[in-house]
């Protein structure tokens, strides 16, 4: 049985260590990614305002690109405020949800209190060592 054990010791350091690589692996990309479109995005507004002064006046195409950029913030503040009340309602759901879990239980605990007075009191007994076994008690180095 310790080489099953060591074995799948081994094994779950092993994908730790690969996931871990991965994780790095693809934020250095995604770092990468977001500064090449960063520079892209740049170049392509310096193109827009130029083409639009070429057009128009210098002051009308700078006028307009921040026009469109304010748009587009408000555009991405929108979308970002949506998120945040889906991202609400969902953590409301869970913590209804979870609410309703603990009422189950205590109903069930209550119920298994009635009928079955030992058993409940051994499961607490049990329940309250569980919780115990973490903590302990400080240890004194003068001793």
């Amino acid at each position: 049985m310790g080489t099953l054990g060591a074995a799948l010791s081994a094994l779950l350091a092993a994908d730790v260590a690969a996931a871990t690589s991965r994780y790095r692996r693809n934020a250095i990309l995604w770092a990468i990614i977001a500064t090449l479109l960063g520079t892209a995005y740049v170049f392509a507004l310096a193109a827009v305002t130029l083409f639009l002064a070429a057009r128009y006046s210098p002051v009308a195409a700078a006028a307009t690109m921040a026009v469109v950029l304010f748009a587009t913030a408000l555009i991405v503040i929108a979308v970002m405020a949506g998120l945040r009340a889906r991202d609400r309602r969902l953590a409301e759901e869970r913590r209804r949800l979870l609410a309703m879990q603990t009422n189950l239980a205590l109903v069930a605990a209550a119920g298994i209190l009635r009928r079955q007075p030992l058993l409940a009191v051994a499961t607490a007994v049990a329940v309250g060592a569980v919780l115990g076994l973490g903590k302990g008690r400080p240890r004194n180095e003068e001793r």
